[in-house]
């Protein structure tokens, strides 16, 4: 080549370099002015094409260029994954241009929207599945109608643009109400994108959901929101546990009160959850249960499928996902959109939770947006990352270790401390009028229970959730009771009523007084259980405690325990307590005359409660006589009194109703019983309150009214 011509083609290459090089640093960037221009006029083509190719210049030339590190330097650029994620979210949306044509609110959210960087990242974040496969096919979209119920949060509530309730919202519309797993309990209309938004936004204000919810992604959120729950339901959940079992609160472990789900059957339809609490069920509602409950209160919960069997699980107050109520991850499937296994879910939201997965999604971002048109020419199977930077970045991807490059959001990375307890809960308690004896739930002597499958030989007591204390009979422990002194200032029959909260129907609790009838000196029996006389002996029945007993060894069906009064005294009335055993099938009752023993009247039956009347009589020794036993014999008394008057006897029994569409049941709520009738001696007495075979009982206080007033 000649000088002149080699001089002449110098001078063009440098004067092309001249007038690309400018633009290749200092040509166009993301802007809003140009954003805004592109909503305003319906059409994000253009702005799209500029957006794709400022990030293309962004990554290195070479593929030999684009390795971890480069990515790193990326990734640290705000400006950078701000574009990324712009981009990926019009390539998801569908079209937003016509979108945000369609009317001026649907504008005016486009480009709110648009401008989000951090919440459009959450939402294609949360809207990738977690199935590997799932997320290498790539076809999922952001649907019209998400993006429909979206804006409407957005204009309708300004808290929802910013922070969490940013987040719930995205999450209601990526998943409305009922679009979690199917189950039991569902009303027959679901609740509306807007309804659930605005009831979780209220339950967070007034404090009412666990503090872990305050740090949950996105995605976590969607398996909170789209609850099949009613609105009405998910409330009265919370309220249940405050009010029925508010230990369960412990360490967020609110899935506890899916033990009480136990009965192999239910007796009522499953139209509410308070209907599958009641009456029990099988794996499935079980399953049902344990989801909605853990949703209730703000937890992230799935129902999981296993061999012959449905299962819960949930995300824990660490992060960690558990599975409870069946056999463990490694025999679960996750319907997460798509079917995974429980590892494979667990591996998943190990990834979500670290950062890893948005990172690998973010270089799969960038891997479809370097991808060329020349590529098109291939066969489908063949096309994705065909273009060489393109497979470099995914290549990235494939070898990336554990060091995440982005570090967690700020409103994700801390949980807020913050109280559950109402700022009017007040520790004291109520004060009665005059006459009215008022005794709190916490203030008992004595206490105990027959200790069963593992369970504590106590009535638990716990701190209520509107002040005070209350007791918590156990679910299936029997014979739990409670011992309370009381002063009585007149002698009279009262109107016993209690603040009581059940969960079931036909509960109730056994409550008896010691004090009108006669105090006998001493007690005898034919027989003890295996000689215990100190623990089962005869005297049990007399000592005006509910929680001890007389009892006689099994197989013995013939016994008798007999009273001494001291002295020749009128009685017309006699009370047994046979409890929970009800063995006694033939007795007789009989008073000693000189040396021989009389028959004031037979029976068949004492179970618990037992009392009679009969014709006065005037007797120091009364013997009650067993004559036979059902279920192997071995009878067993509780209490054995006469005299002219009765003791309080009988039963306090609460009203159920289901929680209903209007939310207004008696399941789980405080309720004041029914008055009982009790007659009571002047002076100091104790009352006893005992809970039979049952399915779980909240005691907070109780009251003793002169009847009349």
């Amino acid at each position: 080549m000649k000088p002149e011509q080699t001089r002449k083609t110098w001078c063009l290459a440098f004067a092309a370099f001249v007038v690309v090089l400018p633009l290749r640093s200092h040509g166009w960037e993301p802007n809003a002015r140009d954003r805004n221009a592109a909503v305003g006029a319906g059409n994000l083509t253009g702005y799209f094409r500029d957006l794709t190719s400022w990030l293309d210049r962004q990554v290195p030339a070479d593929g030999k260029g684009i390795t971890p590190a480069s990515m790193k330097v990326l990734f640290a650029k705000r400006g950078f994954m701000a574009a990324l994620a712009e981009r990926h979210f019009i390539a998801k949306a569908g079209d937003l241009g016509a979108f945000a044509k369609a009317n001026p609110k649907n504008k005016q959210f486009v480009a709110w929207v648009l401008a989000q960087s951090e919440i459009m990242d959450e939402v294609l974040l949360a809207r990738t599945p977690s199935a590997m496969f799932a997320r290498i096919d790539d076809s999922h979209m952001i649907e019209p109608q998400a993006l429909e119920d979206w804006k409407e949060m957005i204009h309708a509530d300004p808290a929802s643009r910013e922070g969490l309730y940013s987040r719930l919202a995205a999450a209601c519309a990526l998943r409305p109400p009922g679009t979690a797993n199917q189950g039991a309990g569902r009303p027959e209309k679901q609740s509306s994108v807007m309804d659930r938004y605005r009831h979780y936004r209220m339950a967070h204000t007034n404090q009412e959901l666990f503090p872990s919810f305050d740090g949950l992604s996105v995605w976590d959120l969607t398996h909170v929101v789209s609850a099949g729950a009613s609105n009405a339901d998910l409330a009265w959940g919370r309220e249940m546990v405050n009010t029925f079992l508010p230990s369960a609160k412990q360490g967020e472990n609110v899935v506890l009160t899916t033990s009480l789900v136990k009965n192999q059957g239910s007796q009522i339809p499953y139209s509410d959850m308070s209907c599958i609490l009641a009456g029990g069920g099988k794996c499935g509602p079980r399953s049902s249960f344990g989801v909605f409950i853990n949703q209730a209160w703000g937890i992230p919960s799935i129902g999981v499928g296993q061999p012959g069997h449905a299962a819960v699980c949930w995300r824990a107050a660490d992060g960690k996902w558990q599975v409870g109520y069946g056999r463990g991850w490694n025999v679960s499937k996750v319907a997460d959109r798509f079917t995974m296994s429980g590892d494979e879910f667990l591996e998943m939201t190990a990834q979500r939770n670290s950062g890893m997965f948005a990172q690998i999604e973010h270089l799969r971002w960038i891997a479809a947006l370097l991808e060329k048109p020349a590529s098109t020419y291939l066969p489908p199977a063949d096309r994705k990352y065909a273009n060489q930077r393109a497979a470099a970045v995914m290549a990235v991807a494939g070898t990336m270790g554990s060091e995440v490059w982005q570090a967690p959001k700020p409103n994700q990375s801390k949980q807020a401390a913050r109280s559950m307890m109402p700022a009017t809960a007040a520790n004291v308690p109520l004060k009665a009028p005059p006459g009215v004896i008022h005794v709190e739930a916490g203030d008992f002597f004595a206490q105990g229970t027959e200790s069963m499958w593992g369970s504590p030989p106590q009535v638990p007591v716990w701190d209520s959730f509107d002040g005070g204390k209350q007791l918590g009979f156990h679910v299936n422990v029997p014979d739990s009771y409670v011992g309370y002194k009381i002063t009585v200032p007149k002698a009279g029959v009262y109107e016993l009523t209690a603040r009581v909260a059940v969960v079931d129907w036909n509960q109730s609790l056994f409550f008896r007084t010691f004090g009108t009838m006669y105090t006998p000196v001493n007690a005898t029996a034919s027989a003890v259980f295996k000689g215990w006389v100190n623990d089962l002996g005869p005297r049990k029945v007399i000592d005006k405690d509910l929680g001890t007993r007389w009892a006689v060894n099994e197989g013995v069906a013939k016994a008798w325990l007999e009273i001494d009064l001291g002295a020749p005294r009128t009685i017309s009335k006699v009370m047994i307590d046979e409890r929970r055993w009800n063995r006694v099938s033939k007795f007789t009752l009989d008073y000693m005359v000189g040396d021989e023993w009389k028959t004031i009247f037979e029976g068949e039956n004492i179970g618990i409660g037992f009392r009679k009347d009969f014709e006065p009589v005037t007797a120091r020794y009364v013997r009650l006589n067993i004559l036979d036993c059902r279920d192997n014999g071995g009878p067993t008394i509780w209490e054995f009194s006469v005299g002219t008057g009765y003791d309080g006897c009988g039963f306090i029994s609460p009203k159920w109703s289901a929680n209903g569409p209007d939310g207004k049941g008696l399941a789980g709520r405080w309720q004041m019983t029914e008055p009982q009738e009790v007659s009571l001696a002047r002076g100091e007495q104790t009352i006893w309150l005992a809970a039979p075979f049952q399915r779980g009982f909240a005691l907070k206080s109780f009251e003793l009214k002169p009847k009349g007033r």
